[in-house]
Formats: structure tokens, sequence, C-alpha cells
């Protein structure tokens, strides 16, 4: 039985940001070569000492995990990079999809990024010859976890082990398998750490993203579920799915005046007091009878059922296809089944 790492480029890109940021290494290296206080050669290997450092630290985590290819023969390295289009497949059902990053200018269903395979070359590195027995995978329509996740799952067809080396929440998803470990970089990461953090399995992961929304990915999730309480329905029905589809709407009044006139000959009929139906009737009771303008989920509709029949006075937005398409962006190995062995 072997051991497969995959190793996920996007370590290298926050590496990069402090090489370039004003004390960084590479960022020196260059102003002293502008400055002609060093020669290019100098540059090019000022700039392979800084990216060693960095392959040096995956070594040292590596053999914190003994697992390091470098001691261990039976251990691989396969280091995964992003396709300059591996946004455009999830950005065909939601052109959203990180529109929130650095240089998203357009939508991500024509975004094209940049090849990190580029900084080794230009540093006079080849990446498929970085270490012994590490090797590279590149596919420019798809992103790293995608490769990461169906290496993942090729692997454990061959009943090797696999060690994923990533900071991607996402593939918290293959720790449904049981001879896969994670390690973010800083630690390693269990199907049990996933379960205490956000109150769900490994293969609901999905499901909660989802539910709850995620701003890293610019996934806005479904309005008034958070997330505890897209822990709290993902344990009481399974997944986003069966989950009774009144959850998924948002509600707000089709007359703001008539329905404020209502609330108000309602408390007064009753004889109530604004804080008694506030306590009861939950807190929107009050922004509705001044006439604000409220978003309501089914929760705050079921409290304010308890006064009267408030339905004939609302008008809902339904997030549940929309949900469907998210939990498709977010579950690995993208696609349109789940992921099985």
């Amino acid at each position: 039985m072997a051991t497969v790492i995959l190793l996920d480029s996007g370590y290298f890109v926050g590496r990069m940001q402090k090489h370039w940021s004003p004390k960084g290494k590479m960022r020196r290296a260059h102003n002293q070569f502008k400055r002609k206080k060093i020669n290019w050669f100098q540059r090019q290997y000022q700039f392979q000492k800084a990216l060693n450092s960095d392959m040096g630290y995956i070594e040292v985590v590596l053999s914190r995990m003994r697992v390091n290819p470098k001691y261990d023969k039976s251990c691989s390295l396969i280091l995964c990079f992003d396709g300059i289009k591996g946004r455009q497949l999830r950005g065909a059902l939601y052109d959203g999809y990180k529109a929130n990053r650095t240089f998203a200018s357009e939508g991500a269903s024509t975004h094209e990024g940049k090849d990190i395979r580029e900084v080794f070359s230009a540093s006079g590195l080849e990446v498929n010859e970085l270490k012994p027995r590490w090797t590279a995978q590149y596919d420019e329509n798809k992103e790293a976890d995608d490769l990461i996740a169906e290496l993942c799952m090729a692997e454990l067809l061959k009943q090797n082990d696999v060690v994923i080396l990533s900071g991607d929440a996402d593939l918290f998803q293959m720790l449904r398998y049981p001879n896969v470990r994670i390690h973010n970089f800083k630690k390693e990461i269990t199907a049990e750490d996933v379960e205490e953090k956000y109150g769900v399995k490994p293969e609901h992961f999905a499901d909660w993203k989802a539910l709850a929304g995620d701003a890293s990915d610019n996934i806005p999730g479904v309005h008034g579920i958070g997330e505890k309480k897209a822990s709290s329905l993902l344990a009481q029905y399974g997944s986003l799915e069966e989950i009774p589809s009144e959850e998924f709407r948002t509600y707000s009044a089709a007359n703001i005046k008539t329905l404020a006139a209502k609330v108000k000959r309602v408390r007064e009929d009753n004889k109530w007091s604004i804080s008694k139906c506030k306590k009861e009737f939950g807190t929107a009771w009050a922004k509705i009878e001044q006439g604000e303008k409220v978003t309501l989920n089914a929760e705050q509709v079921r409290k304010l059922t308890r006064a009267f029949d408030i339905s004939g006075y609302l008008i809902f937005d339904d997030y549940y296809h929309r949900a469907l398409t998210w939990k498709r962006i977010v579950r690995l190995p993208y696609g349109d089944g789940q992921p099985t062995i």
C-alpha cells in the first residue's frame, strides 16, 4: 500500500503574496537587481531560495505526519495547480462564483486566472522536478480542488492512502473516506473536527455551505439561515433536499400599509401591549406595526401566525433551487453525481 500526497498550489499563491510584499524576499531581490546591486543570476538564486524554503516547510509537515517522500519511497506527492479557466464550469451555473476575489473583474463564466506554474518556471524551476518523487498535475478547465478530489478517489480505488495538504475547507468533504487525511498547513483536520466545528459530518459539508453561505467563494446562502440553523436543519432532516420547502422561503408584506394596519388592529382588539406582542409573536411585530419593510423567515412567520392568519398578507421568495445550485458548486468532485467509491 502506497501513500499519495496531494498538495494544493494555493499554498504557493499565499506564499507569493508574502514574498512580494514590501519586505518580502522576492521583492527585495528584484529591487536589488533593478538597482544593479545584484545580477540576474543572483536574483534567480534568491527567488529559488524563497521557493525552496516554502517546499522545505511542506517537508517538515510531511515528516511530522510520517509520510515524507524524501525518506519513504512508498510515498509520492502530486502538486495540483488551478487551471486558468477553472472557475468557468461553476461560473456557468452561478456567474457570481468567487466574484469577490482579487482580479475578478469579469464573471466566473468567462474568468481566466493566472498560471502559478509560471512563477516556478520564471525562477528556473521545473514543476515536475521540484523534489524527488514530486510531480505536478494541471488541467486548464479545473480548479486545484477538483484535481485533488478526483485524484483522491482514483488513489483510494487503488487501495492507496491519501494525504491532502490544503487550506480549502471544501476538501473536508473527502474526509468521508477513512483512508484520507487532511492538513491545512497549520494542523491536521479530522472528520471529528469538522463535525465539532460545523455541526455536520464531512459528507454533508456541501449541504451546510449551500445553506449557510460562504463569503470566500461569494456564495450567499439561504436568507435567514445562518451557520447554527443550517447545522440544526441538517441534523433534523439529513440533507438539503429533505428539508421542508418553507425553510427556503423568505416572506415580505404584499402591502406594508395594509399589514401594518391589520397588526395594529389585532393588538388593540385584544388589548395587548407592544412588549407582549414582541415577546410572544416575535420582535418583527413592532417593525411591521410601524410600517417598516421587513424580511421574515419561516420561523418568524410561524410566530406571527399564533396571533392571526398572516398568510394572505405575505408574498414569498423561494431559495430552494438556488441552494441546490450552490450545493452543486461546493460538492467535490465537481459534477452531477455524488462522489462514490
